[in-house]
Order: structure tokens, then C-alpha cells, then sequence
């Protein structure tokens, strides 16, 4: 058997009051769930929700306030009220957003709508694969500055120390490229 008095982990102060607001709540309950379905407008999954957070508000504040309560309904109600006119709030903002969205679409983007259609990753690879066998048709100055810049994402200076260049002509080396390399994606969007 264990001796709480001896327990140093619990807290009594945690359980203070711990039957006293159950059976205040469920005294009240009936009565508190009807006033939600009026401030919620009867819908159902709405005051489910409203209903369990105004009894953890309430519980909460029960516990952590040493306050006498004179009228538990009243003070339960309000608890009540001012969580549905919190999910009214949150509403008329999601609502107002749907309603901005829908009137004016073109002033709002929305990147997790996209999704790339077969024919695009079609076109993707095919310039890819082509991409490649262009690289590999470079001359072998241009290529290597090619492989050390986009393959390796090395810095402009790292790539003229490892080939014994000046920036200058790395970066003159690497536009060079890409203007030979631009030609594929100037095919493909023709």
C-alpha cells in the first residue's frame, strides 16, 4: 500500500476540487450543451467541440483559483459563450479568406495546388537526357568548369584554384556553356 503522505511527487494541490467540478459539470451539463446548440447555430460537430473545450477551460480554472463560485451555471455559461464566439470568430475568418479567394483568384497563388501533368515530366527528362549528352559533347575546358560549377556547386573561387585560372575566365568559361546549353531549352520551347 502506498502512503501518499510520504510521496513527495504528488502534488495536492492538483486534485483540489477534482469531484467538486464533476459534479458541478454534470449537474449543469444538460443545460450548457442546449445553449451551445443555440450559440453554434445546431451544428452538431461544432458544439461537440465548444462543448469539450469550455469544460477544459473550466476545469482548468477551477482547479488553479481558490474563488468561491456563488452561480456555477452562470459562470459555467459563460465559459461556454465566449468559447462559440471564439469558433464564430475563427469561422468568419476562414470565411472571409474563401470569400477574397473567390472573388478576385487572380491576385492569390497557391503552390501546393500545382501538380505536374505526364506530358511536363516527359519534356523534363527528355532535357535532361539531352542536357547530358550536351555536357558530354563539350570541350573538355568548358566541361570540366561545367561538372565543378552545377554538378560539384562549387564557388567561383574553388573552381579557378582547382584549374589554375582566374575568376574571370572561370566565370567567362561557365557563361560560354550555358549559352551552348541554352539552346536545348530554346528547342523545347519553340
Amino acid at each position: 500500500m502506498l502512503n501518499t503522505r510520504n510521496y513527495s511527487a504528488v502534488d495536492p494541490r492538483a486534485f483540489k476540487g477534482h469531484s467538486d467540478f464533476w459534479f458541478m459539470w454534470s449537474e449543469h451539463e444538460e443545460r450548457i450543451v442546449r445553449c451551445c446548440y443555440k450559440w453554434l447555430y445546431n451544428d452538431v460537430d461544432k458544439v461537440e467541440d465548444a462543448v469539450a473545450q469550455s469544460c477544459e477551460k473550466a476545469y482548468k480554472a477551477y482547479t488553479n483559483h481558490n474563488d468561491n463560485i456563488e452561480n456555477a451555471f452562470a459562470w459555467l455559461c459563460r465559459i461556454a459563450h465566449n468559447t462559440c464566439m471564439d469558433v464564430h470568430r475563427v469561422n468568419t475568418k476562414q470565411q472571409e479568406l474563401v470569400n477574397q479567394v473567390t472573388d478576385l483568384p487572380q491576385e492569390f497563388y497557391f503552390a501546393d495546388s500545382y501538380s505536374r501533368t505526364l506530358e511536363s515530366d516527359l519534356i523534363q527528362t527528355n532535357i535532361y537526357n539531352r542536357l547530358m549528352q550536351q555536357i558530354a559533347h563539350l570541350p573538355a575546358d568548358l566541361r570540366q568548369v561545367v561538372e565543378y560549377k552545377f554538378m560539384h556547386d562549387l564557388a567561383y573561387p574553388e573552381i579557378a584554384k582547382k584549374m589554375q585560372l582566374s575568376q574571370e575566365n572561370v566565370r567567362k568559361r561557365v557563361q560560354l556553356a550555358r549559352q551552348k546549353l541554352s539552346k536545348i531549352r530554346e528547342e523545347y520551347h519553340a
